[in-house]
């Protein structure tokens, strides 16, 4: 068995820079009361963005015009991400969302030797380590391994369940199924324990109840469980007909004088739609007219023109861009800096981690699965008549129609569509590519004429849907993925 360096490295909430290398971490964060404890874990929400995977899916291509940095590459082409490991890498992703789940395994033991204090108090920062910890290992899963469903058997991710006080730790992947237990472990222990009441101002920050709800709506779908997602989604949306609290008639969310006024209001941490909210450092996410590989026209054209049984003007068909780009983008994120002097500082952005339409299209989803197909139309027309100028009107007749096949293959067609016109930009779409088994394909390169100079084609079961593990664990005795 394999020894391997410390999991999260530069976490100095608990050790001070790179000293703990030379002796046994015990220079912990002095944790006394419930207080203390509710501090620690407002680190437990990891910072990296995971929405670079976006890059690999079909919502990107090559814009000749734009900066292509090697890292950038390496992702777009399914290649290990070897050139980068700072902000917007799988790297960073690794680390930190490791970090953050070592904040949250301090929270749980120093919560665990705190007698005293309300228990009702208690009981909700228990959960929020819980559920933290369990989200942090979910969307690690979700990136560095296979998609659940055909893969069971296949690598997990290291699964880390108490606070490091050893220099070296053993750790192993195990399978993906043993991974998803432990997942499902927590988020169950802390879902009856969450509570709204601890939170200052919207409590979006945080997860509350209905973020709760929205994760394990998320973990059942990708798990295949559709009664379960069924029935989490309900416990936010009730039972019976969707209502529009939580979702956003988006010709209101996209109007406005700018894209920086746009994405504020796609952000707004007042609106019930937004579940979690999560600030994220990135310096490429928000520069789609300058940075990496894009949607461009043509895509835009495809997801939103060409695939529209509606037969009306889809209200997110919003293409912002520039004469001298290509890439074309829906305004979801703005730009923010902290300065850490009068000059040079950080760039971020706020992201809606969670929010309350994709708990409506998992549930629509589930609904199709399950057969429900008539609960399914109904739900979708809730939405779509907050998305189309003339929305909400389709039946199983038509959609069989435009889509082909069985009623049910039409509506799980048109619902993975919507999925995709959704959820454009902030990464899901790869997410679905996993699990749905879809074959994606890149142009890696092309000239001003067009003419394809390099590409390359995922296929449906291509092992490389698993993000390779960073080259600093893999050193260190993570056991790597296979395919590359």
């Amino acid at each position: 068995m394999k020894k391997i360096f410390i999991l999260f490295l530069g976490l100095t909430i608990f050790f001070g820079c790179d000293s703990y290398l030379d002796e046994v971490p015990d220079n912990r964060q002095d944790v006394k009361s419930l207080e203390d404890v509710e501090e620690l874990l407002v680190s437990a929400y990891s910072d990296a963005i995971y929405n670079y995977v976006e890059w690999k899916s079909d919502n990107a291509t090559f814009i000749i015009q734009n900066t292509q940095y090697p890292w950038m590459t390496e992702n777009f082409s399914y290649q290990p991400v070897v050139s980068e490991e700072d902000q917007d890498t799988p790297s960073y992703l690794w680390e930190k969302n490791y970090q953050s789940i070592a904040h949250a395994n301090q929270a749980l033991e120093e919560l665990s030797n705190i007698e005293e204090g309300d228990v009702d108090y208690k009981n909700s920062l228990m959960a929020e380590g819980l559920i933290t910890r369990a989200y942090n290992h979910f969307m690690l899963a979700s990136v560095f391994c296979l998609d659940y469903q055909t893969n069971k058997s296949a690598l997990g991710i290291p699964y880390i369940t108490a606070p490091e006080t050893q220099l070296e730790v053993v750790y192993e992947r195990g399978t993906l199924e043993e991974t998803y237990n432990l997942i499902e472990k927590d988020l169950l222990e802390a879902l009856p324990l969450v509570s709204n009441d601890n939170y200052v101002g919207t409590g979006k920050y945080h997860f509350n109840k209905n973020a709760a709800y929205a994760f394990a709506s998320r973990f059942y779908l990708f798990k295949g469980d559709y009664a379960k997602c069924i029935e989490y989604s309900n416990k936010m949306l009730g039972e019976g007909l969707v209502e529009v609290t939580y979702i956003r008639n988006m010709e209101e969310v996209f109007t406005g004088s700018g894209s920086v006024a746009i994405a504020n209001n796609f952000i707004d941490v007042s609106h019930p739609a937004n579940l979690l909210v999560v600030r994220k450092e990135s310096s490429t996410v928000t520069r789609y007219t300058r940075r990496g590989y894009q949607a461009n026209t043509e895509i835009f054209t495809e997801i939103f023109q060409l695939n529209n049984p509606q037969g009306s003007n889809d209200q997110r068909n919003l293409a912002y861009g520039s004469s001298s780009s290509s890439a074309r983008a829906q305004p979801k994120f703005t730009e923010l800096f902290k300065y850490t002097t009068s000059t040079t500082g950080s760039p971020y952005y706020i992201m809606t981690e969670l929010r309350g339409e994709e708990v409506v299209l998992n549930r629509i989803e589930s609904y199709i699965r399950e057969n429900r197909l008539d609960e399914a139309i109904a739900d979708y027309n809730v939405m779509a008549s907050l998305r189309y100028d003339n929305g909400g009107q389709l039946d199983l007749a038509t959609v069989t129609s435009y889509y082909g096949g069985t009623q049910q293959e039409a509506m799980l067609d048109l619902v993975i569509s919507e999925r995709r016109k959704e959820f454009l930009r902030e990464g899901l779409r790869w997410f679905d590519i996993k699990r749905l088994g879809l074959e994606v394909y890149h142009v890696i390169e092309a000239n001003t004429f067009g003419t394809v100079l390099k590409d390359v084609t995922l296929s449906a079961q291509d092992l490389r849907k698993a993000e390779q593990i960073p080259l600093k664990a893999i050193i260190n005795g993570i056991k790597e993925n296979p395919g590359y």
